[in-house]
């Protein structure tokens, strides 16, 4: 990927980027966006987000290049409408059409992807994880592959997710674009003794997991570790960071006291934008391990936290499942462990926490990593191939 080079001569036209999340919304998905309309406007590209209007969300990130919303009550049941509108207004409204659009799940794609294929817009899917491996009915799983098979092509985050959709639509053009890291945001060394003392854990060593707080996340084996690395490390705390089910939620403050841990996880709900890589630099460890639910098709297509979390030079453990295998080269930037075995998640947890030198190299070459690899430059530069044939790569 360090190869990877954005096209400096501009496209012909606006690159419209449809997402259904965009920061301060969190999750993934909003932070791709973010990051390859970020780097496609720096490298001059003329960019637009049109992105899903949320009331319960603070206004979205001021940006260089322009935001707009596609307003709708009921967005589960009618995004696929909500989205066709858009684009039959969009086109009506142009003088000159957009030179591709960019789709960042296909639940947002297959409502436009018949209007853009009959007047020859390029329309571009990205595809995560979950979207696509999920369990759907016989319907759904025919409108999935009509979308793939109407875009110009698909850019995964992960080779795991690149293999499902050539298993779901064959022939249609993939290219494998891992997510990205602003690694000026996410560096080493942020001051962290404000967030410290508010939190009021002491000089307690940091286990993180800043995710949605749901079940694949894996953060209830972290709990039932909990015990054994308190036994060697009693003054550790795990945070545990980010909006949650509420029944999930509920389950995992029961689970703790169960397990007479309550008093060491720390539950702090949705975290600001800009407080979170403050969270990565007050860890000590940063550990996720996503597992895949079979029954439902639930799976971690890559685990951007990860890379963040290396980016600020902290070692990683993550759930050897899904695209996690993307994200963490293991033994190297972190480990990968079997996320239902709380035995070796406790012994890894042990090891970071006791071996400082350990978790420094591997952090250190957690943040090589992502300045080598990770860039939204690359993410991005693999758009622009699909978009325009004289890209290099």
């Amino acid at each position: 990927f360090a190869g990877d080079r954005l096209l400096m001569e501009p496209v012909p036209g606006e690159i419209i980027l449809l997402s259904e999340d965009y920061p301060p919304y969190p999750g993934g998905i909003a932070q791709w966006a973010a990051g390859v309309a970020r780097a496609l406007r720096s490298a001059n590209h003329p960019v637009r987000i049109v992105t899903r209007h949320r009331d319960n969300y603070p206004e979205v990130a001021r940006e260089t290049f322009p935001i707009d919303f596609i307003y709708g009550s009921r967005w589960k049941q009618f995004r696929t409408l909500y989205c066709y509108r858009w684009v039959r207004t969009m086109l009506a409204e142009r003088t000159q059409p957009p030179a591709a659009v960019v789709a960042t799940t296909w639940n947002m794609a297959r409502g436009i992807a018949p209007v853009v294929k009959r007047v020859g817009i390029p329309l571009i899917v990205i595809v995560h994880g979950l979207e696509i491996t999920r369990k759907m009915s016989f319907l759904k799983k025919r409108i999935l592959r009509a979308t793939l098979f109407s875009s110009k092509g698909v850019v995964a985050v992960s080779a795991f997710t690149a293999n499902h959709v050539h298993d779901i639509a064959p022939g249609v053009p993939v290219r494998v674009a891992p997510n990205g890291v602003d690694s000026q945001r996410f560096r080493p060394g942020l001051p962290t003794e404000t967030l410290r003392s508010r939190l009021d854990v002491g000089n307690d060593n940091i286990v993180l997991t800043l995710a949605r707080v749901i079940e694949r996340k894996g953060q209830d084996t972290v709990i039932r570790a909990l015990p054994r690395v308190l036994e060697k490390i009693p003054d550790t705390t795990y945070i545990i960071c980010g909006p949650y089910e509420a029944d999930w939620y509920e389950h995992l403050q029961s689970l703790a006291r169960s397990r007479g841990v309550q008093n060491k996880v720390l539950f702090t709900s949705y975290v600001p934008s800009d407080e979170i890589p403050l969270y990565y630099s007050l860890s000590d460890v940063y550990i996720m391990p996503s597992r895949e639910l079979g029954t439902k098709g639930d799976t971690e297509g890559f685990g951007i936290t990860y890379l963040e979390a290396n980016a600020c030079g902290k070692p990683v453990v993550g759930g050897n499942s899904g695209g996690v295998t993307d994200a963490i080269e293991h033994g190297v930037t972190g480990y990968l462990v079997d996320p239902l075995d709380t035995r070796e998640i406790a012994d890894r947890l042990i090891e970071l926490l006791t071996n400082p030198r350990k978790a420094r190299e591997l952090g250190a070459n957690g943040r090589k990593r992502v300045e080598r690899q990770f860039t939204w430059e690359a993410a991005a530069g693999k758009v622009l191939g699909l978009v325009s044939p004289v890209s290099k790569f």
